[in-house]
């Protein structure tokens, strides 16, 4: 993946509940028109040019005096020349430097690096094996064409508006503008196995919902002790009033089904929508999952079959299922 010329350097640091390592550390960089984060492996003071292999160090940096390195391990892209969207990704970072305010393009970008942390804190790289099977998110944009990035700009501009497409997640955009990409260049090839795009489309209604409902149950049940916030799912322990991993639709399905403690959450969190989140969309959840598990064993999906998926999705002549999921979000609590 090609990334822009840093413009701007952010760091954020914090303790995610996905990781036993002491501190996660992200970078941020922005050319103000797309915005990318990358996990840090390492940050040193150390002239790192001529110690590490031919290659590792770009050589834009050659001649240039630097104060400190870092190693990333990984590199997501989270907005494409989308400068909107940037400024309300960075409005989500407070600068510890400037009295917690949040980070802002115009006026707010001083003293560099600027030391930040995110509200609400977000796995950017923690949900890895989940959704893209184990590859580097920086291998995974590597792979996608150009039109991704249009794609992205058509989505913005005339399906979800230029108000709403900033507010889904970054990885909800992801997985929409790559599955649509496809979808658009070889729904009348026949003998195209969509099934890829299939799956992609189900791993943006997962990340929207995970980033849903996660932030907002600990706000319902923060005054619960610890053994009254606990669920178990898939043999695992989950402790909802606080960071909770990345789950699966099948995951968030039960949830919604047939755990009380999160029933009552959700009716508290989102009261005016509570009742289409128990009674309508358990059932497109266990839709959704139907098409993930048929992609997964290598079952073809043709076009007809996706476009029925696609239109509830994104929506196609009604409001898709996504857009729904960014409005409860907007009058919830």
């Amino acid at each position: 993946m090609t990334t822009p010329k840093p413009a701007l350097h952010l760091l954020t640091v914090w303790n995610p509940s996905y990781t036993d390592d002491a501190l996660d550390a992200h970078l941020y960089l922005t050319d103000y028109r797309s915005l990318y984060v990358a996990d840090v492996g390492e940050i040193t003071d150390e002239d790192v040019r001529g110690a590490e292999p031919e290659g590792t160090v770009p050589a834009y940096y050659d001649g240039h005096a630097i104060d400190f390195w870092f190693r990333l391990w990984d590199v997501r892209r989270l907005v494409t020349d989308d400068t909107p969207a940037v400024i309300e990704e960075l409005r989500k970072l407070r600068n510890t430097g400037y009295h917690d305010r949040p980070v802002s393009l115009y006026g707010g970008v001083v003293d560099l690096p600027l030391i930040v942390f995110r509200e609400p804190e977000t796995s950017w790289f923690g949900d890895r094996e989940l959704l893209t099977e184990g590859r580097r998110w920086a291998e995974r944009a590597a792979a996608q064409r150009s039109e991704t990035e249009r794609m992205s700009r058509e989505l913005r501009d005339n399906l979800f508006g230029r108000e709403l497409w900033p507010r889904l997640g970054a990885t909800t955009r992801s997985f929409l503008t790559s599955a649509e990409a496809v979808f658009r260049a070889r729904r009348d090839d026949a003998g195209f196995d969509l099934s890829g795009a299939a799956l992609e489309y189900a791993k943006a209604v997962e990340a929207e919902l995970n980033g849903l409902l996660f932030p907002a149950l600990p706000r319902a049940l923060g005054g619960k002790a610890p053994a009254d916030r606990e669920v178990r799912v898939d043999a695992r322990t989950l402790d909802l009033g606080g960071p909770v991993p990345h789950q699966t639709l099948g995951a968030l399905c039960n949830l919604l089904d047939h755990e009380a403690i999160v029933q009552t959450a959700v009716r508290q969190q989102f009261p005016a929508d509570h009742n289409w989140l128990f009674g309508v969309l358990p059932g497109q959840l266990r839709e959704l999952s139907s098409f993930r598990n048929a992609g997964a064993h290598a079952e073809i999906t043709g076009a007809d079959h996706l476009a029925e998926l696609r239109r509830w999705v994104v929506g196609v002549g009604e409001e898709g299922l996504v857009a729904r999921l960014v409005r409860v979000g907007m009058r919830g609590r």
